[in-house]
């Protein structure tokens, strides 16, 4: 079988996504929602299905994940490490809901 091969814009300075393990359920969501294969469901001594992974040379930066958590476990993280505020892509959220 063939593997799929994706075209990938590197997210070069811009926030990349990262995992809170604490608050991860496993429950997959971020997999879903995610454009590119960057976030996978490991193994962990945390839960029964696991944490989500970021395979963060893959990550574009585009939030889907971050904003569809509904545990918040997955932040936005700067290149310095700051983490990136939920209300900075709060439009990006209100669009992909549908309410604007």
């Amino acid at each position: 079988m063939e593997e799929a091969v994706v075209n990938v814009k590197k997210a070069a300075g811009r926030a990349v996504a990262a995992v809170r393990q604490e608050q991860c359920t496993g429950c997959g969501i971020c997999v879903s929602v995610c454009p590119v294969p960057c976030i996978e469901i490991v193994d962990s001594g945390m839960n029964f299905t696991g944490t989500a992974s970021v395979i963060k040379e893959l990550c574009t930066g585009c939030n889907f994940c971050a904003i569809d958590c509904p545990w918040e476990a997955i932040v936005m993280l700067h290149p310095d490490g700051s983490e990136k505020r939920l209300d900075r892509y709060g439009k990006q959220v209100k669009k992909l809901r549908g309410y604007a």
